[in-house]
């Protein structure tokens, strides 16, 4: 095994804590509109997040809906999942009651600044999202992690989401480091964890919510970012074989 050189990090839910502030934006709208009173705000982020997905990987990355966009989609779907059919200017004032709240409630993953800023002491750091370039780009500047970057890697930019191997091989370009030569830092299974595996990243995975581990073999695990020290540990531990 190569001697590690670099740490690619994803950014939602890893370094940014992309679920906090969505789920306030939601209760923002779920106290705003009487119709999603019928189910619990759990029930509505689940809801969101499938729409989310459907529409942010078929529509946004692709260039048929700008952001703004795909937000007022989604709320659009939202209110009909209730029964309630809405007009855009409805739909829209929904998405941007939750785009202010969300915006208003932004904020690192704990631990995460202070483990970025300490590897990149000695390794070249790499953000990987599955996010459009404007987006991630002022996500990385509000947050300050720009002065720790030595690149960032998205969706939009490259055309394929995680976990497809084209988004990895990219982000290890720009890094100029081989699979071998890198490690994974993130919190989606399936998107970082796999997807970095199948190319030969060794990974760490970020399992905040106390999920079951589908495979210990690809990748180790940790409960959070907060303990600096003990995680700096485990990866001088992947440079040392």
């Amino acid at each position: 095994m190569n001697e590690l050189k670099a740490v690619l990090f994803d950014l939602d839910d890893t370094l940014f804590d992309h679920r906090y502030s969505s789920r306030e934006g939601l209760k923002a709208v779920w106290k705003r509109y009487t119709c999603f009173h019928n189910i619990t705000i759990d029930e509505f982020e689940q809801e969101y997040v499938k729409l989310l997905e459907k529409i942010h990987f078929s529509h946004v990355l692709f260039g048929k809906l700008t952001l703004e966009e795909a937000r007022t989609e989604r709320f659009k779907h939202a209110f009909l999942n209730q029964g309630v059919q809405v007009d855009y200017h409805t739909a829209s004032n929904a998405a941007a009651i939750y785009r202010n709240k969300y915006k208003s409630q932004r904020r690192k993953v704990k631990g995460a600044e202070e483990l970025v800023k300490a590897l990149h002491k000695d390794y070249k750091i790499g953000v990987i999202s599955n996010h459009t370039i404007a987006e991630t780009k002022e996500k990385l500047h509000y947050l300050g992690y720009e002065e720790y970057l030595d690149s960032f890697t998205t969706a939009e930019e490259v055309g394929v989401p995680k976990p497809t191997p084209r988004i990895f091989r990219i982000a290890l370009e720009k890094l100029e480091v081989k699979p071998s030569e890198a490690v994974m830092v993130g919190n989606s299974w399936d998107a970082d964890i796999v997807g970095a595996h199948n190319l030969g990243i060794r990974c760490i995975w970020l399992n905040i919510y106390g999920e079951t581990c589908p495979d210990p073999s690809r990748a180790v695990e940790i409960k959070s970012l907060g303990n600096t020290e003990k995680i700096l540990r485990l990866i001088k531990r992947y440079s040392e074989h």
